[in-house]
């Protein structure tokens, strides 16, 4: 046996915890780089029922590891514990980690018939399993879907592809009802053998009262054997298979929640850790928080620092992807959060965490021990109260921009490509006028028939003359008098060869007829070519008296508005304590090219963050990188375009041209396209709005929605859509969500 050069351990998996009386689940105990002799010790389990099935060698990793198989089952129901395995190897010790399994009464399962064809019907049992009948409003819990088919003479069915259940949730939000490919036990019921394919999610109460899971059906693709004439023959089938429902009675969380409580109910531990400790004042520091154990892992905010003397500047606190679905309720999320110390302190405060805990039933709160830092430098700029007064700015010359940009038309950045389009179309009018040329060349009879049939169509004077001349049409452009034309023939000798002949009428049915036969004798059938083209859119202000000053630079705006004002109106606004308002104004004077970086660091809110290494692509806007993609797909177009048709001296010309528009177009378009930085981070600051007043962030519009965060005020936005009285928006670091558009203001509009 290979060696691992990796640590040794032993570790046990059980394919499922949820068992009916009866029902043998597998457990694997794997040893990694230990060496025993015979099968491990067996721990006593009783009312369980551990029996050996076999042993043998795995490969995982490129390495052979021993594994011990065991049918596990209860004898009882109830809720049991499969204790730890001590493996001894030498001097060591090894302890697997123990298992809780639900083992539920048969009667749980419900009996279906399966329709095999031919009028043959087998037996298949359905179920639903869940952890608590009686779950808190919130609380997270997995739950197990199980199939059981019948694996027996005459019909012996196995899954093979189990396919998604489509269950039914009514006020229960659930992840998707995966299927396991390997059965994951046995079942004997009444002498029937049924193999048991396993279903995961997990599901999360939405609202309190009487709740139901299911029915549910899945559509499923299974193996079956048939023995005939001493042979078997095994056939895949789709069978729809159908799953009862469960009720849960869902409990409210009681009264009295802690501050910071924002929705985590569960069992948890709290971890955290500065990725820098040594810094200067200013800079930011980038603090990791995981949080470990059972719970609705995916639906809270996180952890919340600590810092009642506002010493540190806060950013979002970021949760980071899982990278999947969470079909289990236990399990880690991790959160990430940017950080900036305003005063030189000698620790990284501690973070809070507040959950409730339904075992416990009751409130819990956990904080993280406060972490060492070494901050060099002074404070950052003192408040207005430290200072005796603020600072204002003294206003300057310069008028104030207006960004109003009502009436522009979205189709002028599209108008250049009507210089490419123009140039693909008159390639495509030289390759079809050099065509043309040949096919005139090669269409001289067509012609000459189509002249000489509008000849005798203009010279037929009566119906004796004209009979004459198609006949001698005919005669020329087929050579006989058989097939279709015969009538042509018979009334010529009927009519012209008489002697004293008189004119007679022709009447314009008859001539239309006669030359709609001699059309026939058309050598070629021309057929129009419509070629559809798209263009794609194409100052005397007392600093210790912000309210007095707050109103005469209103005074002062009303006649000789400046950008200086913008600046002087936020700090009124912040020694107020109206933060909303005070970022609004910041946001403004930056808007006119000023700098606030410093009064937005005091304030509250989600701000921009800065450009980090996408300075340079974030210069010009990301219309114009979409445009260059455009250009290069055009150049592309126009190269194939040569190649295929050949325009005669346009090639030499073209092609050149396009080949380098191609490649700085695609190369230069998608770069800055991928590279571009987030839109919130990008967009110019006259197009943001800012959240005024106190409002949370919800995941819906509409009333009593779920927040998922408490309080935005002061914080920078992106309003991308709009639903009535609500607008959805985007802020620095990817957060989004809905809130009310009576608490936005938006950054351009200097009216107010």
């Amino acid at each position: 046996m290979q060696n691992d050069s990796r640590t040794a351990a032993v570790t046990a998996t059980l394919s499922s915890e949820n068992l009916v009386v009866g029902e043998k689940a597998m457990l694997n105990l794997e040893l990694q780089n230990v060496r025993i002799i015979g099968w491990p010790e067996q721990p006593e389990m009783h009312p369980l029922v551990l029996e050996r099935r076999q042993q043998g060698n795995v490969r995982r990793g490129g390495y052979i590891r021993e594994v011990y198989q065991y049918f596990v089952s209860g004898l009882e129901p109830g809720l049991h514990t499969i204790p730890s395995f001590k493996v001894v190897s030498g001097n060591r010790v090894f302890e697997t980690k123990p298992f809780l399994v639900r083992v539920h009464p048969v009667e749980k399962l419900k009996i279906n018939g399966l329709s095999l064809g031919g009028g043959a019907v087998t037996p298949y049992l359905s179920g639903i399993f869940l952890e608590k009948n009686s779950p808190f409003l919130g609380e997270t819990q997995s739950v197990e879907a199980k199939l059981y088919l019948a694996y027996q003479q005459p019909d012996r069915l196995r899954i093979t592809d189990p396919r998604i259940i489509e269950m039914e949730k009514d006020g229960l939000a659930a992840w998707r009802f995966a299927g396991e490919r390997e059965a994951t036990g046995i079942l004997v019921r009444e002498g029937t053998q049924f193999l048991v394919t396993s279903y995961r999610s997990s599901i999360n109460a939405l609202r309190e009262g009487t709740l139901t899971l299911g029915p549910g059906k899945a559509q499923t693709f299974c193996s079956r054997t048939v023995s005939g004439r001493g042979m078997f023959v095994s056939r895949s089938e789709a069978h729809d298979f159908n799953f009862p429902s469960v009720t849960l009675n869902v409990r409210p969380l009681p009264a009295g929640a802690p501050a910071g409580f924002a929705g985590a109910v569960g069992n948890f531990t709290l971890t955290t850790k500065a990725l820098n400790t040594e810094i200067n004042l200013g800079d930011t520091i980038t603090v990791e928080a995981k949080i470990s154990g059972q719970g609705n892992l995916d639906q809270f905010s996180g952890p919340v620092l600590v810092d009642p003397e506002g010493h540190w500047k806060q950013f979002e606190m970021a949760a980071k992807p899982q990278g999947g679905e969470r079909r289990s309720s236990i399990g880690t999320v991790e959160f990430s959060q940017v950080i900036r110390p305003i005063k030189n302190v000698g620790q990284l405060p501690p973070y809070r965490f507040v959950f409730f805990d339904p075992v416990l039933e009751k409130f819990r709160t956990l904080n993280s021990p406060p972490q060492p830092l070494k901050i060099t430098g002074t404070s950052l700029a003192m408040t207005a109260k430290e200072t005796g007064g603020l600072q204002f700015l003294t206003p300057g010359s310069a008028g104030i921009k207006n960004f109003n940009t009502v009436g522009a038309n979205p189709a002028l950045p599209w108008l250049w490509q009507i210089l490419p389009a123009g140039l693909f179309i008159a390639i495509l009018a030289l390759w079809m006028k050099q065509r043309m040329a040949e096919r005139m060349i090669a269409s001289q009879p067509v012609r000459e028939f189509q002249n000489e049939l509008g000849e005798l169509s203009k010279s037929a004077e009566d119906r004796v003359q004209f009979y004459r001349l198609s006949a001698n049409f005919a005669t020329r452009w087929r050579g006989g008098e058989n097939g279709d034309l015969q009538e042509i023939f018979e009334t010529r000798d009927a009519i012209c060869f008489a002697p004293d002949l008189e004119p007679e009428p022709l009447e314009t049915t008859e001539k239309n007829r006669i030359l709609n036969l001699l059309k026939s004798l058309s050598p070629v059938l021309l057929i129009g070519l419509l070629l559809t083209f798209q263009t794609l859119p194409a100052h005397a202000l007392d600093p210790a008296d912000p309210e007095g000053s707050k109103a005469e630079i209103i005074r002062e705006m009303a006649s000789n508005p400046t950008p200086e004002h913008f600046y002087n109106l936020a700090l009124c606004e912040e020694a107020l304590k109206n933060p909303g308002p005070a970022v609004l104004w910041a946001a403004r004077f930056e808007a006119q090219g000023g700098d606030a970086s410093e009064l937005l660091n005091r304030l509250p809110g989600i701000h921009r963050e800065k450009l980090k290494g996408t300075e340079l692509v974030a210069i010009l806007p990301k219309q114009l990188y979409l445009q260059l993609i455009f250009a290069g797909a055009w150049g592309v177009i126009l190269i194939f375009t040569v190649l295929l048709l050949r325009p005669g001296k346009l090639r030499s010309i073209v092609l050149p041209v396009s080949s380098t528009i191609a490649a700085l177009g695609l190369v230069l378009g998608i770069s800055g396209w991928f590279l571009y930085p987030e839109p919130t981070d990008a967009l110019p600051i006259h197009r943001m709005s800012v959240v005024t007043t106190e409002v949370p962030l919800q995941s819906q519009p509409y009333k009593g929605g779920k927040p998922t965060r408490a309080n935005l005020v002061g914080s920078i936005c992106h309003v991308t859509k709009t639903s009535g009285e609500w607008s959805y928006i985007q802020l620095s670091g990817g957060l989004s969500g809905w809130v009310s558009s009576e608490s936005l203001e938006t950054v351009d509009d200097v009216s107010d």
